[in-house]
C-alpha cells in the first residue's frame, strides 16, 4: 500500500475529525464519505432522489417516525430571549 501526504486547513481537519468514527482511521473515514456522498453526475443525484421519494412509508413506519419526532421535540431546549 502506498501512502500520500496531504495538507488540510485546520477548519477542514476539525470537520473531518468530527465525522470520524472511533473505530476508523482518517483514510477509512475519507473513503466512507466519498462513497456515501459523491455523485458522478447530476442525473445520478436526481435518480437517487426519485427513488427515495417514490416509496411511501407503511403505517407502522409513519407511526415510528411520528414517535421519533415527538420525542425529539420534547427533548429540544429552545434558548429564546423574550422581549421585556
Amino acid at each position: 500500500m502506498s501512502v500520500k501526504t496531504i495538507a488540510l486547513e485546520a477548519s477542514v481537519y476539525d470537520r473531518l475529525a468530527k465525522l470520524k468514527r472511533p473505530s476508523e482511521s482518517f483514510t477509512k473515514t475519507i473513503a466512507r464519505l466519498l462513497n456515501e456522498g459523491v455523485r458522478s453526475t447530476c442525473g445520478e443525484a436526481v435518480a437517487d432522489s426519485r427513488e427515495f421519494w417514490s416509496r411511501i412509508p407503511s403505517d407502522a413506519e409513519a407511526d415510528q417516525i411520528e414517535k421519533f419526532v415527538r420525542q425529539n421535540r420534547l427533548e429540544t431546549v429552545w434558548d429564546i430571549e423574550r422581549p421585556e
